[in-house]
């Protein structure tokens, strides 16, 4: 069914023929049955949802009267709850990725409208983000809570009760006689799934593919402990006996319902917008697209619903959805593909990672071809070989990540995947750490693949920041004997003809690329130190480190032991010994010598305390929230931290007791709540510069 998947989501639907038809009916039947009924799918929603679409298409272009896809697939299964019946029938909604068909489902609103007389200029909608998850149905009577059912085929389902009445947020009494029946959904944090799935790896138990899929199951174990445990909540967004709540209530429109469910004591979405239609569609959506990164649940999309409840009639409904409301899906986070090899790559701390090659898809737009799986003991808890169709995700800008396996009976003969018994770039036996998962290459200073790694991390922005200088330039030039080491990138003016014969290098380019490597060579000692590629030692380390070199004599005859290393703050033993090793090497040395020929670089002098030397953030502990803007410009929080660190003052993360000042911006609310608690002064952008250029 996997291959047949893929198949027809490639196909083009010109392409189809009856059969195809017949033969695609017939999976989505069997993909709806393991998403409804077996909470255990093997393909993406996003998948799910093309291949749902492409039916449509289909039964349409050859007029199937009896469609499959106006029918309901959920079926109710075999369990120990008890089966019931919902009062009314839960319907879908229809769905889209595509802003345009938004507009246009704006367009047969208003034209719904006409036909019935009324004629607006804009319809009022409301925008909320949308839980894909387990519907549940909330029965109350004379105030208390008497059932709680599923919604399995939109007709029957399960009693649930004694389960839900585990979640925390769902009142078993409310101010509230009449007969009601509240609906929403039940989700589980992402923080939840995670720690669940982890410690099912642990005791080798089942591993869910999403948290849809961990709620649903944990509503329905009979050990209602369990459901108590798993920190489900429940979200109410519509009622069953709606028209009864509307006439006790006196309301008439949606946004009014919400907020009485929010005063009977119900959680609703806080992330509900009321907006006119057309002139703020793009703000709304860039809205909750930016908030949707904040939130610990996931949210695949958004409910467009028109506010006026007196229209929903007069617009009406198909077979299959209501015509007032539709939900719009964002981009595709999670995926299936195939792991097609697996490659062992060297990295600059010696750690061996295993890298799975896959067939390539489309991920928010940016085609994904490799996924990391960490580590070896990662690898044996998801139970991952070459061959196995997979479920990928990737969040933003993060390395995409294989989230689980799709098992399937042939792949029992798929290739496993294990360490290497030999460093795959200069063939030296690999080494294990004791008590931890990390296989490494012990020969730091010959390997080819750690050298590569190492020059690419010294470029980087936290190092030696050259823009024009990314990773693949550093491994062509090194291939090309270009460059050699850290010290000859700086000799690369030298070598204009040879870049400027290479395909894709231009004048212009290249003037940029030495611009860059020429203001590199300013550079303060705390980012030379991040850039030297010493195991484990960054930014923070770099900070207390730097103290110690207070002249280029201190880094070519390096006078401190191991137990001088591990005296000074936040640098524990495995750093320690680190740092001790990579100063006593005598290439290292040599590569020292090179580059402090080269490099403009300002030593370390001891701050004083004299009244001279006092200026305002002079010993000052500053916490700084974000970004900021000063004269339409903006300003990075790193930059922000290295005016105040040149100013004397100390950069904390957080707000804590012995914080002196918060630098924050009005939207900082955590912590701006916290430093208010603990009366810690609160400056802005202004103050902070005032002080710092008046000193």
């Amino acid at each position: 069914m996997l291959e047949l998947s893929k198949k027809y989501l490639q196909k083009e639907e010109k392409d189809f023929s009856l059969e195809d038809l017949e033969k695609l009916q017939k999976l989505i039947k069997y993909h709806s049955d393991l998403y409804y009924n077996q909470q255990n799918p093997i393909i993406s929603d996003y998948e799910y949802d093309l291949l749902f679409k492409k039916l449509q298409n289909l039964e349409k272009k050859f007029d199937i009267k009896d469609a499959e896809t106006s029918k309901v697939w959920a079926e109710v299964i075999e369990s120990s709850f008890e089966k019931v019946e919902h009062s009314r029938p839960m319907i879908s909604l229809d769905n889209t990725y595509n802003e345009q068909d938004l507009v246009d489902f704006d367009e047969r609103v208003k034209k719904n409208l006409m036909r019935e007389n009324i004629f607006v200029k804009e319809v009022i909608y409301n925008l909320e983000f949308k839980f894909d998850w387990l519907w549940i149905e909330l029965i109350y009577q004379e105030w208390l809570l008497v059932q709680a059912i599923t919604r399995g085929n939109w007709i029957i389902w399960e009693d649930v009760t004694e389960n839900i009445k585990q979640i925390s947020n769902i009142p078993h009494q409310i101010n509230y006689k009449d007969h009601l029946e509240v609906r929403g959904e039940v989700v589980m944090p992402i923080s939840s799934f995670e720690k669940l799935n982890e410690e099912s790896k642990n005791l080798g138990k089942k591993i869910f593919s999403n948290p849809r899929n961990a709620a649903s199951w944990s509503v329905r174990m009979k050990d209602i402990k369990i459901t108590k445990k798993r920190n489900l909540k429940f979200f109410a967004y519509d009622l069953a006996n709606f028209n009864d709540f509307l006439k006790v209530q006196k309301l008439w429109k949606y946004s009014d319902v919400i907020n009485s469910l929010h005063n009977l004591g119900f959680e609703i979405s806080s992330y509900f917008k009321k907006f006119v239609w057309i002139k703020s569609l793009i703000d709304a959506i860039k809205y909750f697209w930016d908030e949707k990164k904040k939130i610990d649940f996931e949210i695949d999309w958004l409910v467009l619903k028109t506010d006026e409840i007196d229209f929903w009639e007069k617009i009406g409904w198909t077979e299959h959805h209501p015509r007032y409301a539709i939900a719009y899906k964002f981009p595709a986070e999670i995926l299936t593909t195939k792991i097609l090899s697996v490659e062992h790559s060297v990295g600059r701390t010696w750690t061996i990672t295993p890298v799975a090659n896959l067939e390539p898809i489309n991920i928010w737009w940016v085609v994904v071809k490799r996924a990391t799986l960490h580590n070896y003991d990662e690898v044996k808890n998801l139970w991952v070989k070459i061959g196995d169709t997979v479920f990928i995700k990737r969040a933003g800008e993060v390395i995409p990540k294989i989230i689980s396996v799709v098992e399937t009976d042939w792949r029992e003969n798929f290739e496993e995947i294990k360490a290497p018994e030999f460093c795959p770039s200069c063939k030296t036996k690999v080494l294990k750490d004791e008590d931890k998962v990390r296989f490494y290459c012990p020969n730091s200073f010959d390997c080819p693949a750690q050298h590569v790694e190492k020059i690419i991390f010294a470029v980087w922005k936290q190092g030696l920041n050259i823009d024009w200088l990314g990773e693949k330039q550093v491994e062509l030039f090194l291939e090309l004997w270009l460059i050699n080491s850290l010290a000859s990138i700086f000799d690369l003016k030298n070598k204009k003809d040879e870049i400027l014969a290479l395909e894709w290098f231009w004048e212009k380019s290249f003037t940029n690329l030495i611009n860059s490597i020429e203001e590199a060579k300013n550079i303060d000692l705390e980012r030379f130190l991040t850039s030297l590629w010493i195991p484990w030692v960054g930014k923070k380390t770099s900070k207390t480190l730097k103290k110690l070199f207070k002249s280029k004599n201190d880094f070519l005859n390096f006078s401190y032991k191991l137990e001088d290393l591990e005296e000074l703050k936040d640098i524990w033993e495995g750093i320690a010994k680190n740092i001790f090793e990579y100063f006593s090497n005598e290439s290292h040395k040599r590569m020292l010598s090179e580059l402090l020929e080269i490099l403009n670089l300002e030593y370390y002098k001891e701050k004083s305390k004299t009244l001279d030397n006092f200026w305002f953030f002079t010993w000052k502990k500053v916490c700084i929230t974000w970004s900021f803007e000063r004269n339409w410009e903006k300003i990075s929080r790193d930059s922000l931290i290295d005016i105040l660190e040149k100013n004397w003052g100390e950069f904390v993360s957080s707000v804590s007791k012995n914080t002196d000042f918060l630098l924050a911006w009005e939207k900082a609310w955590s912590k701006l709540e916290k430093a208010k608690k603990l009366w810690i002064n609160v400056i802005d952008l202004d103050y902070f510069f005032e002080k710092v250029e008046n000193r």
